[in-house]
């Protein structure tokens, strides 16, 4: 953030969107996701505790930040450029 001379950093709303689809798909295959009773599942019975993949795999996808998934903002309170 200091580098870019940002005051915040937020991920945008469809970037949200997106991951938390794709984590809900992998994890109705899962056996986290058995239709048992646990405390891995909300009152809603969702499970968002659970990462479904290889710990590589998560590493990997959050090794480097991609500035276009996200609203950056500068002291001034305007957005920044993303490119």
């Amino acid at each position: 953030m200091s580098a870019r001379n940002l005051t915040s950093v937020a991920v945008t709303p469809e970037t949200v969107t997106a991951f938390n689809d794709e984590i809900q798909r992998k994890l109705d295959r899962s056996v986290w996701n058995s239709g048992c009773s646990s405390w891995y599942l909300d009152r809603s019975g969702r499970n968002t505790l659970m990462w479904p993949d290889f710990t590589w795999r998560y590493r990997r996808r959050t090794r480097r930040f991609d500035a276009e998934r996200y609203t950056l903002t500068r002291p001034s309170g305007t957005p920044a450029c993303t490119h």
